[in-house]
């Protein structure tokens, strides 16, 4: 009878972390994982670069968690984030030469560079804006080749 209700206790313990919705998450992404993180058709990648040393990377604090959790729901836009410490090949392929750096990426290109305000509004508002942006030229584009 013991052991029914420990099993019991787990399993709902497992129900429940499995039904409620989890806050949007923030994607590391690393020098294996990053050109074809990009590249995903049809999604936009705004993407953080920052040095675990840099005063200003530091001061974002839980800002860019934040921006994580208030794009969810938002289809075709991920959140992403380089530590240019230990992915040093990516920032240098994307010209990362200041800490903290915001950039948008859509099908595998740089599409538009974050330099506003630091305040999730702002970052939603941007990254809404551009990915919609470069979702229209991505159809203009193919519309073009058809």
């Amino acid at each position: 009878m013991k052991n029914d209700r420990r099993f019991a206790a787990v399993l709902l313990l497992l129900l429940i972390s499995i039904s409620v919705p989890t806050n949007a998450e923030v994607i590391t992404l690393t020098p294996d994982t990053f050109s074809d993180k990009i590249k995903e058709k049809d999604t936009a990648w705004f993407v953080k670069f920052c040095v675990p040393w840099c005063k200003h990377c530091k001061n974002l604090g839980t800002l860019w968690d934040d921006l994580g959790k208030a794009m969810e729901g938002e289809d075709e836009i991920e959140i992403g984030e380089v530590d240019c410490s230990v992915s040093k090949p990516v920032c240098t392929k994307v010209d990362i030469h200041s800490y903290p750096t915001f950039k948008l990426f859509y099908d595998g290109e740089e599409f538009a560079k974050y330099q506003g305000k630091r305040d999730v509004e702002s970052l939603k508002a941007f990254a809404l804006e551009e990915a919609e942006k470069a979702a229209e030229k991505s159809q203009l584009d193919t519309d073009k080749e058809l």
